[in-house]
């Protein structure tokens, strides 16, 4: 009998919500698959868009597409077969995500119909992680030191900030800052990649703007219990009007 190993512990959370919205357009997953050299975690949030129930169904889409990825490479791994790079795991899986959500928006005359899509796909026994990026939803590394964002926003008014152009607080209330460059669904679905190392006691956030657009990433904080902490932050973005839908997903390595 060979050594035992012990998974590292983690805690994962997720809370969603529709906010004043009549439906949700906003999709995420939590999934845990065991391989034989530990586990793969992975944990996406994805903010439709086209109205109608063309924007559900485009992040249901998005989602659905980006899991099964990560299943083949768990049974990939299964197999006895080596073991990709995450991010290639991960550059194939956004492409399928793309490639569907297109598929479906002709099959189902729903011209327009997009998503944003962040992902993060952990590989536990590495204590490395991807993160896939597309839109304006957020990815942010937990340190004990504090949130450190991840991604860029593809969109019209963050590209004007980082220009110079607009000021912070013109951006947070232009009315082109719901305008996206970059979307699954749009011609333009190029995506960005990002590899996170996760030592003791960090973790990754995901979050649709939903929540970062009325809470402000400077006032949240994230306590010991990551769900609890999860449910305050949607408590308080629901206080301020929550105007659009609002998810969050976590994991923090013990």
């Amino acid at each position: 009998m060979g050594p035992m190993r012990l998974a590292p512990r983690y805690s994962v959370a997720a809370v969603s919500h529709v906010g004043r919205r009549q439906n949700n357009e906003d999709f995420h997953r939590v999934m845990r698959l065991e391989v034989p050299q530990g586990n793969l975690l992975l944990l996406a949030v994805a903010d439709g868009m086209g109205g109608m129930e063309a924007g559900e169904w485009a992040s249901k889409v998005a989602i659905e597409a980006i899991s099964e990825a990560a299943r083949a490479y768990a049974e990939h791994l299964k197999g006895g077969r080596p073991a990709v790079g995450l991010s290639k795991v991960m550059e194939k899986a956004f492409t399928l995500a793309a490639r569907r959500v297109e598929k479906e928006a002709e099959r189902l005359g729903k011209k327009g119909m997009g998503t944003t899509l962040t992902a993060f796909l952990y590989a536990d026994w590495l204590k490395e992680g991807v993160v896939g990026h597309i839109g304006d939803s957020r990815a942010y590394h937990l340190t004990p030191k504090g949130l450190k964002r991840l991604t860029e926003d593809h969109s019209w008014v963050a590209e004007r900030l980082r220009e110079g152009v607009l000021t912070r607080t013109e951006a947070e209330r232009h009315p082109y800052r719901n305008v996206l460059t970059r979307a699954l669904g749009l011609p333009e679905a190029r995506f960005d990649l990002k590899e996170v190392h996760l030592g003791p006691g960090e973790g990754v956030l995901l979050v649709t703007d939903g929540l970062y657009g009325l809470v402000p990433e400077e006032e949240w904080v994230l306590g010991k219990d990551l769900q609890a902490s999860l449910e305050g932050l949607l408590a308080e973005a629901l206080r301020r009007g929550g105007d659009d839908n609002v998810t969050a997903v976590a994991l923090r390595v013990e």
